[in-house]
């Protein structure tokens, strides 16, 4: 038996390809992703998460919070549009005219049925090999979210809560978020 793989597309040939609208696309590596638009579940955690971040970190003016649709380039092979990230003030310089080329300081992806096994897996480990320091998963169905940080080069669970309670942010220090308001 034998196994054929496809070759692994670059940025570059990514950006000159004609892809099918109405749908979103990332790049994971060398491979693309097709995604349809998100449900509303999604977008309401998604606004409520983007607005605690925002108005936190406007507040002490750590940087700055932007939300999809949003290109990252992490290399020649790896393209995404997270959910939601975070960028430290001192960093800015990796927004550019293109997108954001570098590695976010933390990233908010919010789970789908479609996304879950992505966003557990692949966008994990790619995450944690490009060094974000922090990286949240939302599970708005469960009404949960894990906040992982970067402890030599490995992703540890540093807080969580599910339904009620208080997670922290270590990137954000001081950022508290009472889960409740996420899935109101």
């Amino acid at each position: 038996m034998a196994v054929i793989t496809a070759p692994k597309i670059t940025v570059k040939e990514f950006f000159e390809m004609d892809l099918e609208e109405g749908y979103y696309y990332e790049l994971i590596n060398g491979i693309i992703v097709k995604k349809q638009a998100p449900k509303p579940i999604h977008q309401i955690a998604s606004g409520e998460i983007y607005g605690e971040l925002r108005n936190f970190v406007k507040e002490k003016q750590l940087g700055r919070v932007l939300a999809s649709p949003i290109d990252v380039f992490f290399d020649d092979y790896n393209n995404t549009q997270p959910d939601i990230l975070f960028i430290k003030k001192d960093r800015l310089f990796i927004i550019t005219d293109h997108g954001i080329e570098g590695t976010p300081d933390l990233i908010v992806e919010i789970l789908s049925p479609s996304s879950f096994k992505r966003d557990k897996k692949e966008k994990f480990d790619l995450y944690m090999r490009f060094g974000v320091q922090e990286y949240w998963i939302v599970d708005p169905y469960y009404k949960s979210i894990e906040v992982f940080v970067l402890e030599n080069n490995k992703y540890v669970l540093a807080s969580e809560a599910s339904e009620a309670g208080i997670i922290q942010s270590k990137v954000l220090e001081g950022l508290s978020l009472e889960i409740s308001t996420v899935f109101e």
